[in-house]
């Protein structure tokens, strides 16, 4: 018997969903290597771009079958007409994720019995706004049972699979957590990055990848806690000023909203253990560096370039033997983007919210994380 075809839509026509150059997304691709998905519409403004990927996808003989009924729209309310089984949400978070006026998409699909597969960050909206608009959608979701799955690819991937399976054999608590992001920048600008106001600053916005990673292995913060400093890029000292922005990236950037330059935030986890994280835009070019350390007792483990194709899980162990060798763990080609969306399309078909690893209700406890990291930065700065 042929299986039915998942019904879906896509809202953002940019590289969340169709990719562009080297970025690693392309959630389209992706779902058409899934196959059994009839994609109804674009959503999106920009009526040029949309057309340019329609027309590409009905041009290719691998792609054209998926998209034979799919139609344009420049709003989302055309879409929730349609009445797809599933919608996918890429598109800037200052357009979403709030009650302001045409900014509630993830709650109009939800209340119209829609799942909704949403990226990072949640929002830009402070967290006394956002919490309003997360209790709203949970109360939607739980009334229309509607799966609402975050895009926190990282909880996909096999590095952080093996990490805590890793952790519950060795059978001590997590002692020390440690992130570093190391953003490089001199090799092209993303002006909407830039702008904190638009982005949400490098912790909510990037760096969120490394928060929600802290409470998916160690658990959840002590929020009270946390303490952050930063270097801006109007410090006395000169030393948050960046020469190498191509472009002029921030010439129209009021300097109250451009980035900080480093980050750096220390808190407890609730369950005892101490959490660091450190952000930067300092180094050249276009690949930033990201890792992230794991101590317990007589255990380290180390994740190595989890964003390259050749991520790293290097563990040293007493147990192992020889307490000063280095284990490596590799994983090639491990695609926690494809993971994650397989997951959520599986769950929508069977109707089984339990294998969603990244709900709304998870992912909002992240973002909370990130806005009082960026807080405390501005208060102690």
């Amino acid at each position: 018997m042929e299986k039915k075809s998942l019904r879906i839509g896509f809202v953002g026509a940019g590289a969340i969903h169709f990719g562009r150059g080297t970025l690693p997304w392309a959630h389209a691709t992706r779902l058409e290597k899934m196959g059994q998905i009839n994609v109804l519409a674009i959503v999106d403004p920009d009526t040029k771009l949309s057309d340019s990927i329609l027309k590409a996808k009905l041009s290719s003989d691998q792609t054209k079958q998926f998209y034979q009924d799919c139609k344009l729209f420049t709003h989302f309310k055309d879409l929730i007409a349609l009445k797809p089984d599933a919608v996918f949400i890429g598109i800037p978070p200052v357009y979403r994720g709030s009650l302001d006026n045409g900014h509630d998409i993830e709650l109009q699909f939800v209340r119209a019995g829609i799942h909704v597969f949403v990226e990072k960050p949640l929002s830009v909206v402070p967290p006394e706004k956002f919490d309003q608009y997360k209790e709203e959608i949970q109360r939607a979701s739980n009334e229309n049972n509607v799966i609402v799955s975050v895009g926190y690819m990282f909880r996909y991937h096999d590095a952080i699979i093996k990490m805590k399976e890793l952790i519950k054999e060795h059978g001590k608590k997590v002692m020390a957590f440690n992130a570093r992001y190391y953003y490089a920048y001199s090799d092209g600008v993303n002006k909407y990055w830039y702008n904190q106001n638009l982005s949400g600053g490098p912790i909510v916005e990037q760096a969120t990848h490394l928060c929600d990673l802290g409470r998916y292995i160690v658990g959840d913060i002590n929020l009270d806690t946390v303490h952050t400093i930063m270097l801006r890029d109007n410090d006395p000292s000169g030393a948050g000023c960046l020469s190498h922005l191509p472009h002029d990236g921030e010439e129209d950037i009021p300097p109250g909203q451009k980035l900080p330059r480093v980050t750096l935030s220390h808190w407890r986890f609730q369950d005892g253990a101490v959490g660091t994280l450190m952000h930067s835009i300092a180094i050249p070019g276009s690949r930033y560096e990201a890792t992230v350390d794991v101590q317990l007792d007589g255990m380290e483990l180390s994740l190595i370039r989890p964003y390259e194709d050749e991520c790293i899980l290097r563990v040293r162990d007493i147990k192992s033997g020889d307490p000063d060798k280095d284990v490596d763990y590799t994983f090639r080609g491990n695609d926690s983007y494809y993971n994650e969306l397989c997951t959520f399309v599986k769950a929508v078909k069977s109707g089984d919210k339990s294998c969603i690893k990244s709900s709304y209700e998870d992912a909002s406890k992240t973002y909370l994380f990130t806005w009082k990291i960026r807080r405390m930065g501005e208060q102690n700065n």
